[in-house]
Formats: structure tokens, C-alpha cells, sequence
């Protein structure tokens, strides 16, 4: 490094900023890059003093810091030169209190918010940014009384819980609020703080009317209101954007602060002869002000493309070499000479699978045997669950043995979060995943490898590819992340131009699901979206049904209710007859009567929309009686996760395949698809019986105890709590049995122990 050119370097783009001559983030970029290079070097009381000084011009003071934290720099300043003592001063001015400091962009923000006016924001910016963390201190700071915060995860959630219950930094909201997680609500605090998915604030609003307002409210991964912005399936059969848009609509609804927040979100320019206004038209009518920070990485990135040369100069740092052209060898060779480093890597996958997959390139990098002498008795005790309670032939426990994290949505919830603590703790070498290390999760990895520009099998739009390579480096470990690309064209998407956002509710020319007519103001609406609200409005008042059924469940439509209640009016005695045989059995024992069961899958299939969920109720096996989705159901209520997962095994499944096939019935198909349908059923189900015997709703049994075990995978409120941590099955035994907890606690094997410490101090909080 030649330091003195690269110093100047630094001070001519301090002062091209102080006239005004280059843009904040653009001076960001280039301190944090200074940093980077100056990071192992012999540094003495006078560099300190320089470092300390752009750092805080740069309005990132935490760079000084991280010289310390991460590269056992003493960063001690002896001689107080003037710029020093102004350095010092400034950054005081971003302390919050005694442990917390802000950089000078999170504090534009949290400065934005003044008591006694309307604060509404909408913020994206970079992964880097800390947006979260904003957050909170905008609560210190206003002193809300009631507060929701809305994650995209349920992870999310038990993260963000964890974090107010157990972190130090984070004691002001344990002493001041009262802190909900269930929709269920039995009394309220003084001050509350409630941590709620879309879903489970919707079903709060429908639980908990008329009960208190919300003086702020907090929408993480907001752009997840378009469901055309971003690639992904599993998002649209989960209706996830129509949760999202009537979980923003209802916070909206009375005159609250609002904090909306995502990372990279790109907007429609009014120059453009492509312009879309709906999105503007969103922020205008609710008095929303957009804050763009989408420049301001906090975290460099250096981008890196590997082709087919031999050799590969990365930076000064990192040269690669490699003996083949073959792909999953240069990913073996890239991870290993990155390893050697004592560097960790992300690679990212397009898909789960084994062929040219999260799970094939995982066996590849374990068949190398690069990692032969990976150390695992930091987590030993893991490993052994999960071969105890899964199988020692999973792909998964191979990984670990081998220093691989595998990390896709179809891996229980707890192993998901394990992997990743372990893989920040550096216990493991390499983690391999899909796109659900976007969702929320903070990874610390300087390296990310891109193995595919596709998201399953479609190609990535610059939004996803951008949130991906935002894995790399993270604010407070790194000054800089590499992205490195083997053999495909992601650079071509990070390059091109991006989409902007839309809103469908504030544009007369979107095409809008039903359930958007009724969240649509008139001038939104076209002649033929007016004729079809009106006609479906003409519908229930022929049958005379109250608004209330079609204040809950709000992600099915009236029309779909309406025809819901119609095939009910049909059923005969009989049907109605193994309908009640099946509430009794589930109230008793917690079980399915099959044929009542049936009756109701029969009811609820014409609404159905989901291609998996149609699958496995129309599919029926030889003797066309009993759908397989009946079978799953009873399967997994007698024998819960593992239950299940013998049944797949039963039906001759690799274990690999029948935990996935597990975890896709269990996280997706029965926690957003059948119990939103079965909901449905149940709602108007309840009001047919009200109305025929003269009864409230309230007094009519119905199939609700099964609905909250499909939610929570628990009945108790401690189960469900510990069901949202995310914690082992017989832990979570644990609190749904209060008779035999003592026979099931002795039965904990060392991890359990573990996990059960942690989660009792979070709900005996």
C-alpha cells in the first residue's frame, strides 16, 4: 500500500465534498475504502487522530471504531489536536445514550421526528444502512404508548423479541412496555409494544377491535406491497402482498406515525415515459415522505467476475487460482482458497435441490474433503440432536460435520437459526443458501459467491440481486465485501435498470383482485372494477350476511365467503353430523375425524387457489375416499414434525426429501394456506349454526383449537411463544403438556437443555 498517495487520495475527496463537489455517500465510499486498506497496518497516535477525524467527516464515526473491535487496532489518541477535539464533540452529538450511537444518517432520520406533528416516512436504503435500529431509538425518543412493529418472519419476530428481552442495550423497552407476540391479546399494559407478521397483525385487528390505537407503526421489507417488483412464487401463492398492502392500510387508518422501510427500492422517475404514479399517489394521499438512501452503503462492495481464466486477481488481498473449468470445481477451489484466508463465504443458489443446488454444491464442497479436519466440538451437541431426531443421512448433518451450513426454507425454523449463529461465530466455514438470507437474516460473511442469476428457475431482477449481494460485508465486522461471480451473468442484472415500485391501490389502470376493490378509493377504481364491487355488495345483501364475516380472514374474498356459505346451506345432516363428530374429537384429543374432515375439504375446494393445496385434497390415492392432505394432517397432529416426516419415509422418500416435504407442510401449506381456508370455513360455519340455533357466534363450537395448532404448530400461550423462538419438538412438548412437563424435561437430551434455558427466560420475561 502506498500510504501516502492513498491519504491524499482521501483528503482530495474531503475536500471535493466540503466544496460541494462530490455527493455524502460518495466521500462514505471512499473513507470506508481508506479504512480498508489501512486496517493491519502500523499505525501510531498521529494516525489515529487522521482516522478519527475522517471518519467523522464522513459522518460514519463507528469506522474509527471497528479498527478496535475487529482488527485489534488500540485506536488510543494521546495528542488532542484541534480537528480531534471537534471530532469528539461531533460524535457526541450521535450518541443516544451511554452504549448506542447512531452515524450521521441513521440521526437525519431519527431527527425528522418531532412530537405533536404527523410523522409518516418511508425509507430505503442499503442492507448496510441499519434501519432496524433506527427504529428503536425513534421510540426512546418520541415515547410512544402503543407501538406495533410488522416483520416479514416469524424468525424476525423471535429475533426482534429476543433482542428486547435479553440485550442489555435494549433494557429501556423491557422496563417501559409490555410486550405482545400473540394476536390473542388478555390484557394490555400501560404502554405496549406489539412484534406481528402481516398475517398475525391482521388476525390481532379482527381478534381485537375497538381496544387501542397505535400512535406508531413500523413495516419492514414494505416493497413486498408489489408482488410484481420482486421474483418469487412462494409469495404469490401465500398472498403475501395483499397481507401487506391491508397490514400498511390499517396502520394507516388513524392519524399515527409510520415508519415504512426496505432495502434498494427503486422508484418511478416522472420523466420517464414509463412513469407510473401509483406509488406517488400512495405517499401523497397518506402524507408519507420518502427518504432515498440508497447510496449510502455503509459497507463497500467490490465486484468480481470469474471466468475462464486459470488465474483471477481479485484485489491486492485475494488472488484465485483454479486447476479446472468445471463450475462446482471453481466454487470447491474458490471456497477453499477463501478459507485458507480464514475468510467465510455465502454462496448463493437459485434453488434447494441436489442438481445444482443449495444441497449438490453442499455435497460437492463435503466430497472434496477440503474441510476433512473441520473441528466440531464447538457444536457437537447439535449434531447429535438433529442425527437423533432427523437422521445422521441427512444432507444437513453431513454439512456440519464438514464446517457446511445448508440454509433454505425447508429446514426447520430452530437448525435455520442455529446454522446461522454458528456460521457468524465462524464455527463454520461456508454457508450455502437461497434467497432466504435476504429475508432479515444478519450474516456476517466478507465473502459472497454467486453461483446463479436465477431465483428458482427465473431470471433475477436488479431488486433481488441487489438485496443479495448486500450479504456481503457487514456494517461493523467488514469495510469491505466481495462479491464473487462464478460463470453467470448476475453483473448484467446488477447493471441494468431497475423497476420501480407501484401500488395497485392508488392506479386505475392495475388489474385488482377482488380483494382490492373493497381497499381502493372510487377514483382508483375503473367502470368495470366499480360494476364488479357493486355486484359482489348485491350478492351478500341477497343472503343477507353481516359485514362482520367479511371483516376477518380479509386475504379471501366476499365472493369466495359468499360461496363458502353457500355450500354450507347445502350440506346434509349427515355432513353437518361427522362435522360435529370431528370438533369433538379435536376438542378432546386433538386429532381428525376423517370423514368430517373430508366433508369440509369437499366445502372449502371450490375457493381454493393454491396449485399444491388443490393437489393434495383432489388426490386421493386408489381407494378415492380420503384426500393425502387428510392423511398429512392426521400424521402430523399424532407424531407432530417427526411424525410426518416417517410417514414420507413410510411412502419410500429419502430422508432428505421427507424432511423437505415436511417442512414445506408444516412452515408453508398449513401455517398460511389451510388455516386461512379452513378459518374461513369455520367463521362462517360458526355464524350458519348462530343464526339456525338462536345462539352468539361465541357460544357455537367449532374447529378453532385445530386453526391455532395450524398456526402456531401449539395451543398454550407459552407453546406458541416458544413455537414462534423456534425451538426442538420436545421442548415445545415441554410447555404444551403442564401435567408431564417433569417427565419431559428429564428427557432433554444437552441441546435441548440449552434451548429450553433460553427460551423460559423469554417467556418468564
Amino acid at each position: 500500500m502506498d500510504r501516502i498517495k492513498e491519504t491524499a487520495d482521501v483528503l482530495i475527496d474531503i475536500n471535493k465534498y466540503k466544496n460541494n463537489l462530490i455527493e455524502d455517500y460518495i466521500l462514505i465510499k471512499s473513507v470506508c475504502g481508506y479504512f480498508d486498506k489501512i486496517k493491519n497496518e502500523d499505525l501510531n497516535s498521529s494516525d489515529f487522530n487522521f482516522l478519527k477525524y475522517i471518519s467523522n467527516i464522513s459522518g460514519i464515526p463507528h469506522f474509527f471504531d471497528i479498527l478496535h473491535n475487529r482488527f485489534n487496532q488500540s485506536n488510543i489518541i494521546n495528542n488532542y489536536d484541534l480537528n480531534t477535539l471537534s471530532s469528539i464533540i461531533y460524535e457526541s452529538t450521535l450518541h443516544t445514550d451511554e452504549k448506542n450511537k447512531l452515524h450521521k444518517y441513521q440521526k437525519i432520520i431519527l431527527d425528522k421526528f418531532h412530537v405533536n406533528s404527523l410523522n409518516r416516512f418511508f425509507l430505503s436504503a442499503s442492507t448496510s444502512f441499519g434501519k432496524t435500529h433506527i427504529v428503536f431509538e425513534i421510540i426512546k425518543k418520541m415515547k410512544y404508548n402503543n407501538i406495533v412493529l410488522i416483520f416479514p418472519t416469524i424468525a424476525l419476530l423471535s429475533e426482534n423479541l429476543e433482542r428486547l428481552i435479553s440485550d442489555e442495550n435494549y433494557i429501556f423497552f423491557k422496563e417501559n412496555y409490555t410486550i405482545h407476540t400473540l394476536s390473542e391479546i388478555e390484557s394490555f399494559g400501560e404502554k405496549n409494544l406489539f412484534i406481528y407478521t402481516p398475517e398475525r397483525f391482521l388476525s390481532y385487528n379482527e381478534k381485537n377491535q375497538h381496544n387501542l390505537d397505535f400512535d406508531f407503526s413500523f413495516v419492514d421489507e414494505v416493497y413486498k406491497i408489489d408482488n410484481e417488483y420482486i421474483i418469487d412464487e412462494e409469495t404469490k401463492e401465500n398472498e403475501r402482498d395483499v397481507a401487506y398492502r391491508l397490514a400498511v392500510y390499517y396502520c394507516l387508518s388513524n392519524n399515527s406515525d409510520m415508519l415504512l422501510a426496505g432495502p434498494y427500492i427503486e422508484f418511478h422517475l416522472n420523466n420517464n415515459p414509463f412513469y407510473n404514479n401509483s406509488f406517488d399517489n400512495f405517499l401523497s394521499k397518506n402524507n408519507i415522505k420518502l427518504l432515498d438512501f440508497n447510496n449510502y452503503e455503509i459497507v463497500n462492495k467490490s465486484y468480481n467476475v470469474v471466468k475462464g481464466a486459470k488465474t483471477n486477481s481479485i484485489d491486492k488481498n485475494l488472488t484465485l487460482n483454479y486447476t479446472s473449468k468445471n463450475k462446482t470445481q471453481r466454487l470447491v477451489q474458490t471456497v477453499n482458497q477463501l478459507s485458507l484466508l480464514n475468510q467465510n463465504s455465502i454462496v448463493y443458489c437459485a434453488n434447494r435441490g441436489k442438481s445444482g443446488g443449495v444441497e449438490g454444491y453442499a455435497l460437492s464442497i463435503i466430497d472434496s474433503n477440503i474441510f476433512t479436519n473441520h473441528n466440531i466440538a464447538e457444536y457437537l451437541e447439535l449434531i447429535n440432536h438433529i442425527s437423533k431426531n432427523f437422521s445422521e443421512d441427512w444432507v444437513l448433518v453431513k454439512g456440519l460435520m464438514n464446517g457446511v451450513g445448508i440454509h433454505h426454507g425447508l429446514i426447520p425454523k430452530y437448525i435455520q437459526k442455529e446454522i446461522i449463529s454458528l456460521f457468524n461465530k465462524g464455527f463454520l466455514k461456508v454457508l450455502i443458501s437461497t434467497t432466504t438470507i435476504t429475508e432479515g437474516v444478519n450474516t456476517s460473511a466478507k465473502n459472497l459467491i454467486v453461483m446463479h442469476n436465477k431465483k428458482g428457475n427465473k431470471e433475477l431482477k436488479k431488486f433481488d440481486a441487489k438485496n443479495i449481494a448486500g450479504r456481503a460485508g457487514r456494517f461493523g465486522y467488514h469495510y469491505n465485501g466481495r462479491v464473487i461471480v462464478i460463470q453467470n451473468d448476475f453483473m448484467d442484472t446488477i447493471n441494468s435498470n431497475a423497476e420501480g415500485i407501484k401500488h395497485k391501490n392508488y392506479d386505475e389502470t392495475s388489474p385488482k383482485d377482488e380483494i382490492d376493490l373493497f381497499y381502493s378509493e372510487d377514483v382508483y377504481l375503473s367502470d368495470n372494477d366499480k360494476k364488479i364491487k357493486l355486484n359482489i355488495l348485491e350478492e351478500q345483501k341477497k343472503r343477507n350476511l353481516p359485514n362482520e364475516l367479511f371483516d376477518m380472514y380479509k386475504v379471501i374474498s366476499r365472493l369466495d365467503k359468499i360461496k363458502i356459505y353457500d355450500q354450507i346451506m347445502l350440506l346434509s345432516e349427515n355432513d353437518l353430523a361427522l362435522i360435529k363428530k370431528l370438533i369433538r374429537t379435536i376438542n378432546y384429543k386433538m386429532d381428525i375425524e376423517y370423514d368430517g374432515f373430508q366433508v369440509i375439504l369437499t366445502t372449502i375446494a371450490p375457493i381454493i387457489k393454491n396449485k399444491n393445496l388443490i393437489f393434495l385434497i383432489e388426490n386421493k390415492g386408489e381407494e378415492g375416499k380420503t384426500s393425502t392432505l387428510t392423511h398429512l394432517v392426521h400424521y402430523y397432529l399424532k407424531g407432530g414434525f417427526k411424525g410426518s416426516i416417517n410417514y414420507h419415509l413410510e411412502q419410500g422418500d429419502h430422508i432428505d426429501k421427507a424432511i423437505s416435504k415436511t417442512s414445506k407442510f408444516a412452515y408453508n401449506t398449513l401455517k398460511y394456506q389451510v388455516v386461512k381456508y379452513l378459518g374461513v370455513f369455520n367463521l362462517i360455519y360458526k355464524y350458519v349454526e348462530s343464526v339456525k340455533k338462536r345462539k352468539e357466534i361465541t357460544d357455537v363450537s367449532g374447529i378453532d383449537l385445530l386453526l391455532l395448532k395450524f398456526e402456531y404448530n401449539a395451543v398454550t400461550d407459552e407453546g406458541r411463544i416458544a413455537s414462534d423462538y423456534g425451538v426442538p419438538s420436545k421442548v415445545l412438548s415441554y410447555y404444551e403438556n403442564p401435567d408431564n412437563k417433569v417427565k419431559i424435561k428429564q428427557s432433554f437430551d444437552d441441546y435441548e437443555n440449552k434451548i429450553y434455558n433460553k427460551i423460559n427466560d423469554v417467556i418468564n420475561r
